[in-house]
């Protein structure tokens, strides 16, 4: 949907409504294309450090065991 800078202004209230029939508004100025209003998407919730390190598989074998053999196969 395309509106000028002016219908903008005059229908600033409903445009909420607009955004959601539409998904997308162009506002132009003298017939051109200026500006793109879309609606936010909704983020994703970042996973917390707790439900991070619950994925991770535990593993037995001490840091300083696994770093000396890396160093060992050098």
């Amino acid at each position: 949907m395309e509106m000028s800078i002016r219908e903008v202004r005059q229908q600033l209230s409903q445009l909420q409504t607009v955004l959601e029939k539409a998904q997308e508004i162009i506002i132009t100025r003298h017939g051109r294309p200026l500006a793109r209003i879309v609606p936010v998407v909704a983020l994703r919730k970042k996973p917390t450090h707790a439900k991070l390190r619950a994925l991770q598989p535990l593993h037995h074998i001490a840091s300083e065991t696994l770093i000396r053999a890396d160093r060992d196969e050098r």
